[in-house]
């Protein structure tokens, strides 16, 4: 059975892609060299940042690290929009 996304699931990586993409123009990284640093491809980093796409946790372990940031820092907007509601 296949799941789909959901809208609140949807919030969630979008939320999560948000934050990535923030972390890397605060580092002034472009996606290619965050992507490079991370050890994934540069599309694939694009997805992960337009919520198009639910990186592994590895990935974000990877992610968090070449941006010098706890992965739970990336999560940090996820759970205050999430008690928001």
């Amino acid at each position: 059975m296949k799941h789909t996304l959901s809208e609140d699931d949807s919030l969630i990586l979008s939320a999560l892609g948000a934050a990535i993409r923030d972390h890397r123009l605060q580092a002034g990284l472009t996606q290619a060299e965050l992507a490079d640093r991370a050890g994934i491809g540069r599309p694939h980093l694009n997805h992960i940042e337009g919520g198009r796409k639910n990186p592994t946790v590895v990935v974000l372990v990877q992610l968090a690290e070449s941006l010098g940031v706890a992965p739970g820092e990336l999560l940090q907007p996820v759970a205050v929009s999430e008690a928001a509601r």
